[in-house]
C-alpha cells in the first residue's frame, strides 16, 4: 500500500482565513460602534449646551440670592442657610 504523504497546508491555509475573517468581523464592528458613538454625542450636544445655559442661569441666581443675604435680606439668608444644611455652598466671589 501506498501511504500518502499529508502536507499541513490545507489545515494552515483554513487557519489563516478564519484569522483574516475573524480580523475583518472585529474591524467592522468597531467601525459601527464609532459611528454609533458619534451619533450619540452629536444627539447629546443640544442637552449638554441646555445643561451649561441652565447652570450659568443658576449660579447667576445663587450669587444674587448670596448677596442678597450678606446686604440682610431674611427670606435670603434663610434660602442660603437651607442650602447650607444640605451641604449646598454659593461661593458669592466667582466672576459675574
Amino acid at each position: 500500500m501506498s501511504e500518502k504523504i499529508r502536507t499541513p497546508t490545507v489545515p494552515i491555509l483554513i487557519t489563516l482565513i478564519s484569522i483574516n475573517a475573524w480580523f475583518g468581523f472585529q474591524t467592522y464592528q468597531l467601525f459601527v460602534e464609532q459611528r454609533n458613538l458619534a451619533a450619540m454625542e452629536t444627539g447629546q450636544e443640544t442637552t449638554v449646551v441646555t445643561a451649561k445655559k441652565l447652570r450659568v442661569q443658576l449660579d447667576g441666581l445663587a450669587s444674587g440670592t448670596s448677596r442678597l443675604a450678606q446686604q440682610g435680606n431674611a427670606n435670603a439668608q434663610q434660602i442660603v442657610t437651607e442650602l447650607a444644611k444640605h451641604g449646598i455652598t454659593i461661593n458669592s466671589n466667582e466672576p459675574k
